[in-house]
């Protein structure tokens, strides 16, 4: 009888909590710009900017972004920055992501960035909540200065 009990707990508990990603619902996120800001023979930075929209009538708070970033396919950038903001109700809010380079791998693709004057990129990740990471994920080709 006792075990029926913790039984019937146990699965009262562990439907309560399936049932609280319900009740926040995961932000939208979108990546706006991906831009080479500083590129030579010693260093590389790109800086990312995504849009994270709460649509919840409550404040989010942010912990933190994960991200990878490859370049003509060669993974040069990843990385896991502490971000801590809250993101407001029912609104978009942008993020700025800096990203330092790889600079070994940046050595072997200088050639062909600075002939072609651009690259393909690729940029995946996930935006960290308290309880849950919402991946995001775009491609397209950015300009080289």
């Amino acid at each position: 009888m006792k075990l029926k009990f913790i039984l019937l707990g146990a699965i009262s508990l562990l439907s309560g909590c399936a049932a609280v990603p319900n009740v926040v619902a995961p932000p939208s996120i979108s990546v706006q710009d991906v831009s080479l800001q500083n590129l030579s023979l010693t260093q590389g930075m790109a800086l990312v900017g995504l849009q994270v929209t709460n649509p919840n009538a409550f404040p989010i708070p942010l912990e933190g972004i994960q991200y990878n970033l490859r370049l003509n396919g060669t993974q040069v950038a990843s990385g896991d920055q502490r971000q801590s903001m809250y993101l407001q109700p029912n609104q978009p809010t942008p993020v700025q992501i800096p990203v330092q380079l790889q600079l070994a791998t940046l050595m072997q693709l200088a050639p062909v960035l600075w002939q072609n004057r651009a690259a393909q990129y690729q940029l995946d990740g996930a935006v960290r909540l308290p309880f849950i990471s919402v991946p995001f994920q775009r491609q397209g080709a950015i300009g080289v200065n």
